[in-house]
């Protein structure tokens, strides 16, 4: 069961509950009675970011599996009157 401290118990005991956090004791806290943050260890914390990518990386490992699976993605093709194919102006100085 995770541990709850409302934001003014928990800087009221800030030293204690960063000692039972680094026992892997996640804590949650809390503004009127409402989650707002959780505090974790460390280790706890790179174990759940182990593994993740960004958006960028993951929009490319989609794009590869799109293309080894066969299917094309035409943007131009699904959003016809999204873009604008006009021929440019230069910028104003």
């Amino acid at each position: 069961m995770l541990k709850s401290y409302s934001i003014t118990e928990a800087k009221n005991h800030f030293t204690e509950l960063v000692r039972g956090v680094e026992n892997d004791s996640p804590i949650q806290l809390t503004r009127r009675g409402r989650p707002v943050a959780v505090l974790l260890s460390t280790r706890e914390y790179e174990r759940l970011q182990r593994g993740k990518i960004d958006f960028w990386e993951a929009y490319i490992v989609f794009r590869e599996r799109l293309e080894s699976d066969g299917i094309e993605l035409e943007i131009d093709e699904i959003y016809p009157d999204v873009r604008n194919h006009s021929t440019p102006t230069e910028p104003r100085s």
